[in-house]
């Protein structure tokens, strides 16, 4: 597969403006629902919900290593499948809604990418995806794809470079925006300010924290609580559907993604 390389660096004004930018407070003051929920308010039968499917996809591109020294480790084993549900409401949103076009902010391993992809690829309607990311490589790309099917990221633009150069020069809109970049607040308020006209249905955002929860670098609530939107709801889904060998309550799941819905 092939990359889409953007010709500048970003880096050095970036992380300036990183470390200029006065972070609001965190309210916490957001509607929350959960996955199961959510699914089902969208039109899904659960039973037709291939759990399989987004297994397969993760063990490529998603599963996580525990701490050896952690007693989860010891006494679960040593992988765990880290939101796997994100794909499942991402696919499901996609197909229940005939969504044709997708923008991803932040590839990672490409576990969404190929959620997206294979909604797409079942509808048969010529979709459209694009991720941008800036440690995309043709490498990586292709040692992935070696695992699907042939042609079934062939809908799929990759571009390499930094959100906040690309967004601006995009003149379109996407049916659904996933914003799953840089965490830190400057980043995701410019992915936002980038992205909040651009997007026909859905906008989704990834690692809501809830107050009390503190993760290095993780501003993504710090801005959404500053969004007024009647639709923002906070999903509860971290292994929620999936076994989730930790036994946490739904109450003890303090962090999620929000979903922004147009009309």
């Amino acid at each position: 597969m092939s990359v889409n390389h953007l010709n500048f660096d970003l880096t050095k004004t970036f992380e300036q403006s990183v470390e200029e930018t006065e972070i609001p407070e965190r309210t916490g003051e957001i509607k929350k629902v959960h996955i199961v929920e959510k699914l089902k308010s969208i039109g899904v039968d659960l039973e037709d919900v291939v759990l399989g499917n987004f297994d397969q996809i993760g063990e490529i591109s998603a599963r996580k290593n525990r701490d050896p020294r952690s007693e989860l480790y010891k006494t679960k084993g040593a992988f765990f499948r880290p939101n796997y549900e994100r794909g499942i409401l991402i696919y499901h949103l996609i197909k229940e809604f005939k969504l044709k076009s997708f923008l991803e902010i932040g590839f990672g391993r490409g576990y969404v990418t190929a959620c997206a992809a294979l909604a797409m690829n079942e509808m048969g309607e010529g979709g459209q995806i694009t991720t941008v990311d800036p440690a995309l490589s043709e490498e990586g790309l292709n040692n992935l794809a070696s695992s699907f099917p042939k042609d079934f990221f062939s809908n799929v633009n990759f571009v390499k470079g930094m959100s906040q150069e690309y967004l601006p020069s995009l003149n379109q809109n996407f049916d659904m925006i996933y914003i799953d970049g840089d965490h830190r607040y400057s980043a995701v308020k410019s992915d936002w300010e980038n992205c909040k006209d651009k997007y026909n249905k859905f906008l989704l955002f990834d690692d809501y924290h809830l107050p009390g929860k503190d993760q290095k670098d993780i501003h993504c609530s710090n801005l959404i609580d500053q969004i007024q939107d009647d639709s923002k709801e906070l999903i509860i889904m971290d292994r929620r559907i999936f076994l989730d060998d930790r036994g946490y309550t739904d109450e003890e799941i303090d962090y999620g993604q929000v979903l922004l819905t147009k009309a």
